[in-house]
């Protein structure tokens, strides 16, 4: 399966699978730098995210402080949550729902 990443206004909806097959199509992350302000990360349509995933999102992360950008995470599958957590990094994520 795909990544797809489609913006909407002020929100990036994921869909698909986030994973080291898939992040290539995304890389560099192009869709940051048409944003401003606040910007959300909607995972409900996201299948599957592996441990490369999870580090490609705190990659962009960090890309998004540094273009003071104010970053949001919603709805966050249990997979996800689950990998920060084994990972530790669960506090770096901005999950709000």
């Amino acid at each position: 399966m795909a990544l797809n990443i489609s913006k909407e206004d002020s929100t990036l909806r994921f869909s698909g699978e986030l994973n080291r097959d898939t992040l290539m199509l995304y890389s560099p992350f192009k869709l940051l730098n048409t944003l401003n302000g606040k910007v959300i990360f909607d995972f409900s349509a996201l299948s599957n995210v592996d441990s490369a995933g999870l580090a490609w999102l705190i990659q962009q992360l960090g890309q998004a402080r540094k273009q003071e950008l104010q970053v949001e995470f919603i709805k966050v599958p249990s997979q996800l949550l689950a990998l920060a957590k084994v990972s530790a990094v669960t506090s770096l994520l901005p999950i709000t729902d």
